[in-house]
């Protein structure tokens, strides 16, 4: 049997907005208004509100969505932990463990992916570094924001792997891309995650 892929994502973010506003026992009887912060939200994994949104699957159950769009999970946090957004989409695990660790009231309420890894960072093909080992001090490797999954694991491949290069900030995909193949100012890129 085949499955339709966004069809599963768009159903998922309905139950999750509907569960985490409230309003699964009962439909809402006027629009209710929900902001949610989105990280990179142009990427394929992270479209399920602004696309339920786009073809009124939201306004049939007397939702309006307010999507706004993040850099990546650090900065989608932020708007959910000071109470300016109500939910908070394209957010790894990691990076949500890591605030709540820290005291942050936030909660998980569904997964986009399970079972594997989806993050990943690469160099050009020209690259003298072939493996982890091969990066030193001189060089640099790329995270979406601070607080984010991929910062976090970038974090942990200093702390636990002895990695030298410096962290660095990138933003989305396009900053990432930007700088790290063409001036080659970033050593090891991270791009989004993988579909």
């Amino acid at each position: 049997m085949k499955s339709n892929a966004g069809t599963n994502v768009l159903s998922t973010f309905l139950a999750l907005v509907l569960a985490g506003a409230g309003f699964a026992a009962a439909p809402a009887r006027a629009q209710d208004h929900l902001k949610v912060a989105i990280g990179q939200i142009n990427n394929w994994e992270n479209q399920a509100p602004t696309l339920g949104q786009d073809a009124g699957i939201f306004k049939r159950h007397n939702l309006v969505l307010e999507n706004v769009g993040t850099q990546g999970a650090g900065e989608t946090l932020q708007p959910v932990i000071s109470g300016s957004a109500d939910l908070g989409a394209g957010v790894g695990a990691a990076g949500v463990m890591r605030a709540f660790a820290r005291g942050a009231p936030v909660r998980i309420l569904l997964p986009a992916f399970t079972g594997r890894g989806d993050l990943f960072w690469y160099v050009k093909a020209d690259s003298p570094l072939k493996t982890v080992k091969d990066i030193s001090a001189s060089n640099t490797i790329a995270y979406s924001t601070s607080g984010s999954s991929s910062n976090n694991l970038v974090l942990a491949f200093i702390d636990e792997l002895g990695v030298k290069a410096k962290p660095t900030a990138t933003g989305g995909p396009a900053g990432t891309l930007t700088r790290s193949c063409p001036a080659r100012s970033t050593s090891a890129g991270r791009p989004r995650r993988s579909a």
